[in-house]
């Protein structure tokens, strides 16, 4: 026997072995699929996380500066809609959307590896004036903001073209799983690594996540759209529903109360989640004097609490609970967070911070799953992806404002009262305010008597719809 059929044979049985099990071959396509999510959580870490600390905290850039710049992407997201439909009719007429995911990833990739450059650009020792300099750096990260958005958008129309129907909710549910559990990993080993903290190693690790998300994609997306022998794509869509435009989706969703006051409840509270992106590191390091390692674990405290929330939450629902209380105890939980964050100031607690931070991950996780059942129960079949989309909007949308109306109120009570903790405990009073009325809207809109029995389905189905991206951050 030649040493070239010693080494076929073995891969010959294993070939043979998970052709008779295809279901076990349909999951570990899954999980390929899965390594995009890890990768792009990777990424999400250190752009959110320890980039803007270090911005404000040893830099001392306006907090509404740095907010603008993380929030950036937010903003772009209609981006989704026109790439996302010219992929859609691509792919109707029998043609790949990998060509738009090459060029979601590559955008997304150039402008991770090039957004820690922010801190030299923005820190006063290079040749640029700030206006200037923050002028390029809205450049880089509104290139990073349009590829994220490309790249998740095709990503997740890809996975649905591929995925059966009636595992596509089971599907979608392991990989956002796997975009925390990226951004846990991401947070535990970026703390490692920034022990001995400068500005250089900072941009050596983003640019290392940078190539591992590229790296990652590449691995997940490889032959995902596969041909036949005659040149047609495998795996066939579903017939392409025609898609209402904005204006006609606005008008339609005016028309039904109950899910106009769901939409005003979802982006106060979204609004409330969301001032915390650009300021619960840099309150660590300027508050409580927690080193960059320290704060960027952080998000690892944040994301396991968040992972806790969703499967909390998801096992509730699966029992019969309300869609209704799984967003009134997320928006307490996030509450009891922002309660514990803003304490942690008059005591230097930083384990009673840490706790605050984890709070409001887990409060999140579950207020985004009680969101996605509820709007699935109140709208008929035929539109909810619709609404989804729309909730998808709604989040960027809270996202974004939230970002930046943080880092504003952070940098307005500062300069008015010249106290440093003052201004961050403002920002979160007001973000724990903003959640206790969201629970008020609950009760007062009496939006919980509007779900029927029964028509609530998993939180996972639908998925595709929306900004995952956005859900997480």
């Amino acid at each position: 026997m030649t040493p070239g059929k010693l080494l076929r044979h073995p891969l010959q049985v294993i070939g043979a072995w998970l052709a008779a099990r295809p279901g076990l071959q349909r999951w570990l396509r899954v999980l390929r699929l899965g390594l995009f999510q890890f990768g792009m959580g990777v990424s999400l870490a250190p752009i959110t996380g320890t980039l803007n600390r270090v911005l404000i905290d040893e830099l001392r850039i306006p907090a509404v500066a740095v907010g603008f710049l993380i929030s950036l992407h937010y903003f772009v997201s209609p981006a989704r809609a026109m790439v996302g439909f010219r992929s859609d009719v691509d792919r109707a007429a029998g043609n790949w959307r990998t060509p738009y995911l090459v060029f979601g990833a590559l955008l997304t990739y150039g402008g991770l590896a090039t957004a820690p450059f922010s801190l030299i650009l923005l820190s006063g020792d290079g040749a640029l004036s700030f206006p200037v300099a923050m002028l390029v750096c809205t450049l880089i990260f509104l290139a990073y903001g349009i590829g994220v958005n490309v790249v998740e958008t095709i990503y997740l129309a890809t996975v649905s073209d591929i995925t059966p129907a009636n595992e596509r909710g089971k599907v979608l549910g392991v990989l956002w799983i796997m975009l925390v559990l990226g951004t846990i990993f991401s947070s535990i080993v970026m703390g490692q690594l920034l022990i001995n903290y400068n500005h250089i190693l900072l941009i050596q690790v983003m640019q290392g996540s940078a190539v591992i998300f590229i790296a990652l994609a590449f691995v997940a997306m490889f032959n995902q759209e596969r041909l036949k022998p005659n040149g047609d794509l495998e795996d066939v869509p579903d017939p392409i529903r025609v898609r209402e435009t904005l204006g006609q989706s606005l008008r339609l969703l005016a028309r039904q109360a109950p899910l106009r006051n769901l939409f005003i409840v979802l982006f106060v509270a979204t609004l409330g989640f969301a001032t915390h992106d650009v300021l619960l590191e840099p309150y660590g390091g300027q508050v409580l004097g927690m080193t960059v390692t320290q704060t960027t674990r952080l998000t690892a405290l944040w994301g396991v609490g968040m992972l806790l929330g969703i499967i909390g939450a998801a096992v509730m629902l699966w029992k019969g609970r309300s869609p209704v209380l799984l967003i009134s105890l997320g928006c307490l939980l996030g509450a009891g967070g922002f309660l514990a964050v803003t304490l942690a100031s008059e005591t230097g607690q930083v384990n009673l911070f840490r706790t605050g931070a984890a709070l409001i991950g887990a409060g999140r996780g579950g207020f985004i799953v009680g969101a996605l059942a509820l709007v699935m129960g109140l709208v008929d079949r035929n539109h909810a992806g619709l609404f989804i989309g729309l909730w998808g909007i709604t989040q960027a949308l809270a996202q974004g404002f939230g970002t930046i109306g943080g880092g504003l109120g952070r940098d307005v009570v500062q300069y008015l009262t010249g106290n440093v903790a003052l201004g961050y405990t403002a920002v979160y009073a007001t973000s724990l305010s903003l959640l206790v009325l969201s629970i008020a809207l609950l009760l007062v809109l009496r939006i919980g008597s509007q779900v029927r029995n029964g028509a609530v389905r998993s939180p996972w189905a639908g998925l595709d719809q929306a900004n995952v991206d956005q859900i997480l951050f």
